[in-house]
């Protein structure tokens, strides 16, 4: 059996062990089952009435406009003058709490324990101030409006003479990183019981005077990924059918569908990016995996956690884009999945970076296979201890 033989046949029994197509379906349902139960709820919930309340007011005269309507609100403002009678009114429970507005038009709302009705006491009472003192100022509605209105800006890339050439593939870039992480993070479990149970079973090392080591782990990492993302996918389509499908069921009205993305060369560079990225870090968690004697008691199954790392500076960098480390970031093999999408939807990149970072990252995901499919040859046979690192990376270096 030739080499690649082997990795196809190990591939396909990975992808096999996990992937189970009735299961995977018998799982959407559910998923679409649970979507319709939430929203069943939330609509009667978003229905519910609250509990109607009754509140003292005191210092009410003070105020420039009337008491404002609140949803489940009453307001009790004869016979308590003071702040004195409103307290007496609250712990005599004849009133379930007490509204004390200061000559500076601030106020303190008192209750015996904590109640969700307060926080609707401060918009209804700034909206009405502002009401009040928009009509002191004798504008009209549409001047009013004006005033409240953001100030609208309108972005034009010049070199395409199209006004936000980018909006409409932002939100495709974005689905597509995130069902890269999700693949990742789905896969790193099956990923890491798939080796280090074959590193627990004495069978495992019969296989290896049958099949090579590096044979082994490609045929792991291209099994396991590829259930990782039919996993993925089946998700994404619950999901997707569920946002379709179920707003119209309770009322609500369609989701509406974006537009068609308008630069396909970017997300084509953005998709070869993540499929990149999801490759090293396969690679990567492979060799971890292999360094690992019981994944339910080792501390090196933290490192499952590394891949966020890289996601943590892209939210940092959105607004940084233009910054070096943005840049330096976007070159790096272990962040560049994360980072180089952020600064092509987000500025202008010189033509030679994207394609250094997509050099670099193949680089980086062949080289950590090797060392995967090194560590994996010496660490099967190695029981009752975990490598070091020294030793780990003495493994790694003839790759």
């Amino acid at each position: 059996m030739t080499r690649w033989r082997e990795v196809a046949t190990i591939a396909r029994w990975e992808f096999h062990r996990f992937v189970k197509w009735r299961q995977q379906l018998i799982g959407v349902l559910v998923m679409l089952g649970l979507g319709g139960l939430f929203g069943g709820v939330g609509k009667m919930v978003s229905k519910a009435h609250t509990k109607p309340v009754d509140v003292a007011v005191v210092g009410a005269a003070g105020l420039s406009y009337p008491l404002p309507p609140v949803d489940g609100v009453t307001w009790v403002t004869e016979g308590l003058l003071d702040e004195a009678a409103a307290r007496a009114a609250l712990a005599a429970d004849t009133v379930d709490g007490a509204l004390l507005i200061a000559p500076d038009g601030s106020g303190e709302v008192l209750v015996k324990r904590k109640s969700a009705w307060t926080a609707r006491i401060a918009p209804a009472f700034t909206k009405a101030g502002h009401a009040a003192t928009y009509s002191q100022l004798s504008i009209s509605d549409a001047q009013r409006r004006a005033l409240e209105a953001p100030f609208a800006v309108r972005v034009t890339t010049l070199e395409t003479g199209a006004a936000g050439s980018v909006g409409s593939s932002r939100l495709y870039a974005n689905v597509m990183l995130g069902l890269g992480l999700a693949v990742l993070f789905s896969g790193f479990a099956s990923l890491f019981a798939g080796i280090t149970g074959e590193k627990q079973q004495r069978i495992t090392e019969q296989m290896l005077s049958m099949v090579s080591p590096q044979s082994w782990i490609d045929g792991k990492i291209l099994g396991l990924a590829g259930a990782a993302i039919v996993g993925t996918v089946f998700t994404a389509a619950a999901v997707l059918t569920a946002v379709l499908l179920l707003p119209p069921v309770f009322g609500a009205g369609k989701v509406p569908l974006p537009p068609p993305p308008t630069d396909l060369g970017l997300l084509a560079l953005i998709a070869l990016v993540t499929a990149l990225g999801t490759a090293m870090w396969f690679s990567f968690m492979a060799a971890m995996a292999a360094t690992i004697d019981d994944p339910n008691s080792s501390p090196r199954s933290a490192l499952l956690m590394i891949p966020a790392i890289p996601s943590a500076f892209a939210f940092v960098l959105v607004y940084r884009a233009d910054a070096t480390v943005a840049q330096v970031l976007s070159i790096f093999p272990l962040t560049s999945m994360a980072v180089l999408p952020v600064r092509l939807l987000a500025t202008s990149v010189p033509w030679w970076e994207p394609w250094l970072a997509v050099v670099l990252l193949a680089l980086a995901a062949w080289v950590f296979r090797r060392a995967a499919g090194k560590i994996f040859a010496a660490g099967v046979l190695l029981h009752g201890k975990e490598p070091s690192l020294a030793e780990t990376l003495r493994w790694a270096r003839k790759a």
